[in-house]
């Protein structure tokens, strides 16, 4: 999945899904519809894991995330800088923002975990 073009409030909802949490529905709550990036729980509770480092940092010390900074500074070009965010380099992904590449990286994980041991086709002969 190319978690990349997902908006901040649909990343934090698989994030909340993922994490087992009982995610109120998108018609139930204004977040997602009016571009707001929190998610609201069934027990009251608003995430932003994308953007709050206090709901992403018990994710990211659990999961073993590094998220690291970056700079190109070439002569007479643009400096360019990025996040980066992996998983024992096994996941990785560049964002502007480190808490969000942190959560994309957990979602890689997750994604990973789910895929069965032969995933090279069916058992079914």
């Amino acid at each position: 999945m190319d978690y990349s073009k997902l908006s901040d409030h649909e990343i934090n909802k698989m994030v909340s899904i993922s994490l087992g949490k009982d995610v109120m529905p998108d018609d139930c709550q204004d977040f997602g519809i009016s571009g707001f990036p929190e998610v609201m729980l069934r027990s009251g509770d608003i995430k932003n894991y994308c953007n709050e480092a206090s709901d992403a940092w018990p994710i990211i010390k659990e999961n073993m995330i590094s998220v690291c900074a970056y700079k190109r500074a070439n002569p007479g070009m643009k400096d360019v800088s990025w996040w980066e965010a992996d998983n024992f380099c096994e996941h990785i992904t560049r964002d502007d923002n480190p808490l969000r590449a942190a959560m994309i990286v957990f979602l890689m994980m997750q994604e990973s975990a789910n895929v069965p041991a032969n995933s090279t086709g069916s058992d079914i002969r």
